[in-house]
């Protein structure tokens, strides 16, 4: 009987890999992507956060259109779900302690705030240890959001 392999995927556009392909992503950006999202990822990818990344990846799987480091010429967000207008900051753990950084992330609150963007703060040991409960509270957040259902992809 002969068995299917399944294909390995690109995780940020479900492209099929080739084994060369598969290889080098992994070993050189850490994730299976397609040559085209290694080429728009990798500099998001060589200055975010593994636990951003992770996050990034596990909201993409779900369905949820998400944006890595998204740049609105004034702040920059983590990750951001454009059409339910949430952004998302990954938190170090020197932003509990860094009175600068603090004021900082308050201040980039409030101009996306302004913008009609809400912020979610999520501590990075969430992503590390317990990434289920922190992805399913973030999909029901989106849930009860003002724009139910937006935030899948058509």
């Amino acid at each position: 009987m002969r068995t299917t392999r399944t294909p390995h995927l690109c995780l940020n556009c479900n492209e099929a890999l080739t084994g060369t392909e598969l290889y080098y992503s992994v070993n050189r950006l850490g994730h299976p992507l397609c040559p085209s999202c290694q080429q728009e990822l990798k500099s998001k990818l060589e200055h975010t956060s593994r636990e951003t990344v992770k996050l990034y990846f596990l909201l993409k799987q779900k369905g949820i259109a998400v944006e890595l480091e998204k740049d609105d010429h004034y702040t920059t967000a983590d990750i951001s779900i454009v059409s339910a207008k949430v952004n998302i900051e990954v938190s170090q753990p020197q932003t509990n302690y860094n009175r600068c950084e603090a004021l900082a992330d308050l201040k980039r609150t409030y101009y996306s705030f302004e913008k009609g963007y809400y912020t979610l703060r999520i501590p990075n040991a969430l992503v590390a240890y317990d990434q289920d409960d922190a992805v399913s509270f973030i999909e029901e957040f989106l849930q009860v959001s003002c724009q139910p259902q937006s935030y899948y992809h058509c």
